[in-house]
Formats: structure tokens, sequence, C-alpha cells
């Protein structure tokens, strides 16, 4: 349908037309039906309205939305995560990995491979 400050189609002329001549040919008892079958519907429509209407559910839950986002995005950073042990597993992982590690693993003084690997990490092998 076209804007109430916009010029009416030929359609929309012809289709008003029609509609108003239709509704004249009518006999007075019936549109007096009509009008009130109008009117009572109407009503019902108003007194059907509560608070479990969409024009109050939405902005609750798009609240509830942003709470949740929140509390899940700005909550504890305090709490340990889930994969604070993923260091020790990829440790493990590597000596799997390592032809050399099984060997290594087998020796009697581990304080020195662990001693040798720390020096190592930190660039102070062969000083």
């Amino acid at each position: 349908m076209n804007q109430e400050n916009e010029d009416p189609t030929p359609f929309e002329q012809r289709t008003r037309t029609l509609l108003r001549d239709s509704a004249m040919q009518l006999d007075g008892a019936t549109r007096s039906r009509l009008a009130r079958a109008r009117t009572a519907s109407l009503a019902q429509r108003e007194t059907r309205r509560s608070w479990f209407d969409f024009r109050y559910l939405a902005p609750a839950g798009a609240m509830a939305a942003a709470l949740l986002v929140t509390v899940l995005f700005v909550g504890r950073h305090d709490a340990p995560g889930v994969n604070d042990s993923a260091g020790g597993a990829l440790d493990d992982l590597e000596l799997l990995a390592d032809a050399d590690a099984y060997e290594l693993t087998q020796e009697t003084d581990l304080e020195f491979i662990e001693w040798a690997a720390t020096m190592g990490e930190k660039g102070q092998a062969g000083t």
C-alpha cells in the first residue's frame, strides 16, 4: 500500500471504489451486525493483553542475555581454568615424541638433567 501522502495507484482506486459500493449495497441490519461484531472483536482484543506480551518479554530477554554475557565474560578471573594442566601434558607429549627422552628417563641422576635443561632454556648452557 502507498503512504498517505502519495497518490493511490489505479488498482487501489478501483479496489476502494468497489469496496465502498459493496458496503453501501448492504442492508441496515447486516451493517449493524458487522459493526457490533467489529466492536466486540476489538474489545476482546484489548482484554486479552497481559504481562505475557512480546512487548514486555523482548526487553526482558535482552536484559537477561546482557546479564548472562556480563557474568560469563567479566566474571571471576581468579578461578582455575580448564586447561591449566595443559603445560604438563605438552611436556609428556614431547617426551613421547623424542627418541632419546626414554634413555634420559632411565638415568639415575635426574636432578642434573633437570638442571641442564633449565640452563639450556635460560640460554646459559656452556657458559
